[in-house]
């Protein structure tokens, strides 16, 4: 590994993906296709928890950090205007 490059994900980093998106949401499937339409990402079945390969592991990361974006944005707002 070069000092560029950047480390391989494991299965425990995409293990610990899917269970932060479990905590921010549950998966949303249309019940055939193992994706949630939230979050685009991979579930473990129509009716199973989210479980990102770890191809997808840096748009889970990416997707979290915007609704977590998202929300301080919302509250700031709100407190601004109450």
């Amino acid at each position: 590994m070069t000092s560029d490059s950047v480390p391989e994900p494991t299965p425990l980093d995409a293990s610990l993906v899917g269970r932060q998106l479990d905590a921010h949401h549950l998966p949303e499937t249309n019940g055939r296709m193992a994706t949630c339409r939230r979050c685009g990402l991979r579930t473990d079945g129509p009716d199973g928890r989210h479980a990102p390969a770890e191809q997808q592991l840096t748009q889970a990361r990416r997707w979290l950090d915007t609704q977590s974006l998202s929300a301080t944005i919302a509250a700031m707002r709100f407190q601004r205007d109450t």
